[in-house]
């Protein structure tokens, strides 16, 4: 938090704008989202890893040399995986954000920006690849069914990864977007009504910036606007 000098000498704290706390907690709460991606990735990781998915993955294979059946697209793959706990990690750092911007500092607020932008882009490309994906599970099962070899379909289902996989991850990573996308909204609504507030500590943070004066023009011609109209 900012502080004022007291009539006692001593640095009195300013509580933080009411939409300033909601920016900050919005901001932390990427923290379990960011957790939750995290676990979502290593648990993939660890069934891409496991004697299940090479069996699969070579079944599949010889479906595929044997009746033309291309193989579906089991969840993000490895890379995806790994992109999944890069997110994960990059949410746990931007959530931490929130304690400094809840203290008005400067630094915290323009790398909340950059990382909430870079968060926000990230997840969106990662939901949209989901939802575009049009070789899934559900559709391989339904060429097999409807081909000659339908028995084959328990034997892929047996070392497939569990149903709840997939559905996991899209609600995560929807929350993801939508926590971010929140965090950004109110944080930008916080500079504009209240950026003088993230002036804490500026001799230790860094000086005035354009976006600063920018904002400072816009807040002085609405005032002028205000007293002209009144």
């Amino acid at each position: 938090m900012t502080s004022i000098p007291g009539m006692t000498g001593i640095d009195t704290p300013t509580p933080a704008p009411r939409v300033v706390r909601a920016a900050a907690w919005l901001t932390l709460t990427l923290a379990p989202a960011g957790l939750l991606l995290v676990l979502d990735g290593i648990l993939e990781l660890r069934w891409w890893g496991s004697d299940e998915s090479k069996h699969l993955l070579a079944l599949l294979d010889n479906l595929n040399t044997e009746y033309g059946i291309e193989p579906p697209a089991l969840l993000r793959g490895r890379e995806g995986a790994v992109e999944l706990v890069v997110l994960g990690i990059l949410c746990l750092g931007y959530a931490a954000l929130g304690v400094w911007l809840l203290r008005g500092r400067l630094w915290a607020r323009t790398w909340a920006i950059g990382a909430g932008v870079l968060t926000l882009l990230l997840g969106v490309i990662g939901v949209g690849s989901d939802a575009t994906e049009s070789h899934t599970v559900a559709n391989y099962f339904e060429q097999l069914t409807g081909s000659a070899i339908g028995d084959r379909v328990p034997e892929v289902r047996e070392l497939l990864f569990p149903g709840w996989y997939p559905w996991a991850e899209d609600i995560i990573q929807g929350a993801q977007v939508l926590l971010t996308l929140a965090a950004l909204v109110a944080l930008a609504s916080a500079v504009i009504s209240h950026g003088d507030y993230f002036t804490g500590g500026r001799e230790a943070d860094a000086p005035p910036d354009e976006w600063d004066s920018a904002l400072s023009r816009v807040r002085e011609q609405s005032r002028r606007q205000r007293e002209a109209d009144s």
